[in-house]
């Protein structure tokens, strides 16, 4: 690496590999290793500003689904672990120690009675709002490190790969179509 250019620890891996393993291409770290370094390194400090909350980032992300969907009743588990991107026994987890807490409580759905829905308690509503306030103000600090026009071009290119990723998973969920024995061809 030139001496006037400035690395990361992306351009040390890169080369390290390239040195290791001139036969791949490594160009993809330039981009998907940034974004996981980054996630890291994010999450990190998001745990660090949550934890005098009482939070940690998987907790607050929970609250916070529960809080932004702004349905009084709550929500149903399926749809918790959707916007939480977790299984369901993650989320279970999650919504057990919750609840243990007194942030959020189970209630049965009005609108069928097999079905659960989980909701902010008011001490739940509280701490979050709370928090997202600290989360908010802190988050734009870091990306304050940008410009105005980085920060849309960024959000541009990144909500091509979120929307590309995120199609790339619906369609591995689906279940397989199957044919009755009279349809086939």
């Amino acid at each position: 690496m030139p001496k006037n250019k400035a690395t990361d620890a992306i351009d040390v891996f890169m080369a390290e590999w390239v040195r290791e393993r001139p036969d791949l291409d490594f160009e993809y770290l330039a981009t998907v290793g940034r974004i996981v370094r980054i996630a890291a390194h994010l999450r990190e400090r998001m745990d660090a500003w949550l934890t005098p909350f009482g939070l940690s980032w998987e907790l607050f992300d929970l609250l916070a689904s529960l809080r932004r969907a702004g349905a009084r009743d709550g929500l149903r588990p399926t749809a918790l672990y959707h916007a939480c991107m977790l299984s369901s026994g993650a989320t279970t987890n999650r919504i057990d120690r919750a609840e243990k807490l007194g942030l959020v409580e189970r209630h049965p759905d009005p609108g069928d009675g097999r079905a659960t829905r989980i909701a902010l308690t008011k001490r739940g509503r509280a701490l979050v709002d709370k928090a997202m306030t600290e989360h908010t103000a802190r988050a734009a600090e870091i990306a304050a490190a940008l410009s105005v026009g980085d920060r849309k071009a960024l959000k541009r290119v990144l909500g091509r790969v979120l929307q590309a990723l995120e199609v790339q998973s619906e369609r591995e969920v689906e279940p397989p179509i199957l044919l009755s024995a009279g349809a086939r061809s």
